[in-house]
């Protein structure tokens, strides 16, 4: 089973300046078109199976400007069915979870905290998790 790559581009300057983060965040994943939905989207749906890696990584629209993920919360952690952690070096900053649902299906919210310029902003995606 192949792996998930989720990349979560942030215009920055519009998400300092608005103070929302909802309108200025933008994610798609490795599934492709018919696999995941609202990519391009601050709530990609992205539709996994247990057991199966995610990992997910934040780029700036500005390469200039700073961004970071700094935690994960929500439904998917509370109910422990993912829980990233922190990995890769200091040019290569992931945080990466495995789907451990123990065969539940379903869809869970789950939100990431983000860090721009020193602020912490959240939006809230799904894991829809399938058999």
């Amino acid at each position: 089973m192949k792996h998930i790559d989720i990349l979560v581009v942030v215009d920055t300057l519009g998400a300092a300046s608005s103070g929302n983060l909802q309108n200025n965040v933008y994610l798609v994943d490795t599934n492709k078109y018919l696999g995941s939905w609202n990519e391009g989207q601050c709530e990609l749906n992205t539709v996994c199976y247990d057991n199966q890696i995610i990992k997910w990584r934040v780029t700036p629209v500005s390469p200039s400007d700073d961004v970071e993920i700094v935690q994960f919360t929500g439904q998917m952690v509370d109910s422990k069915v993912c829980l990233p952690q922190k990995q890769g070096l200091a040019q290569d900053i992931f945080w990466e979870g495995v789907v451990e649902t123990r065969g539940d299906v379903g869809k869970y919210q789950y939100s990431i905290v983000l860090t721009i310029d020193g602020k912490s902003m959240i939006f809230d995606p799904f894991l829809n998790v399938q058999k």
